[in-house]
């Protein structure tokens, strides 16, 4: 008697069109930044932001919001309003995120700006859900993974730096590199966020009376 035919388990077909692709060696990652750029502040950031990011997975030595004696801070609204006003966010403006992982495409679209790097004094965050509990700290996150992987370029433009931050991923039957964020900030928002999470200024000390509830995350 014979054996019965296997059934071979095929993927599912990707749908390219939903994708963003991007080539490793964009020229815009060339861009060369002056050494001023290099401060002190510069080096908080990194420090911050990639050697003890907050983001889960990320540090064996996280510097998380907790540590700095925040206690869920993301419930609260005034919290993450103060966030969203340092770099003047709006959402389904300045500020896109999509909880999926495959509506990057479509979002950069949406939002009309033609090629990222050529876009002038802006900041802008566009990212889809990275794993993070809510969607600032997936905002975090990708720029964590820029940072890390070498895959951010600066301006500076009336005295001020603006930093571009590209999150990249790899798909399977997916040709190049899957683009899952987009990031415009200035250098100074950076800092002034900083600032607040590690309570150095007087919108934080107001901010650390708040005794936050269990009211979820809108």
């Amino acid at each position: 008697m014979e054996n019965p035919k296997r059934k071979i388990n095929t993927p599912p077909k990707v749908n390219l069109a939903e994708y963003l692709t991007v080539s490793p060696n964009e020229p815009w990652l060339y861009t060369k930044t002056g050494k001023d750029f290099f401060d002190d502040d510069y080096h908080r950031i990194i420090e911050f932001y990639v050697l003890h990011s907050p983001c889960k997975n990320s540090s064996y030595t996280a510097c998380t919001l907790e540590k700095l004696g925040w206690k869920n801070p993301w419930y609260s609204k005034k919290f993450r309003k103060v966030f969203d006003d340092i770099p003047g966010f709006n959402e389904g403006d300045s500020f896109r995120h999509h909880k999926s992982t495959n509506h990057f495409n479509e979002m950069w679209d949406d939002a009309g700006w033609g090629e990222f790097f050529s876009i002038e004094q802006k900041e802008f965050a566009v990212f889809i859900y990275s794993g993070e509990s809510n969607p600032r700290m997936d905002l975090l996150h990708h720029i964590r993974n820029s940072f890390a992987h070498g895959r951010f370029a600066v301006k500076r433009k009336n005295k001020e730096y603006y930093i571009y931050f590209e999150d990249v991923t790899t798909i399977n039957g997916v040709k190049g590199l899957v683009v899952n964020a987009r990031i415009c900030l200035k250098k100074s928002t950076m800092i002034r966020w900083l600032d607040v999470f590690e309570k150095k200024n007087d919108i934080a000390k107001e901010l650390s009376s708040i005794y936050l509830n269990d009211k979820e995350i809108e």
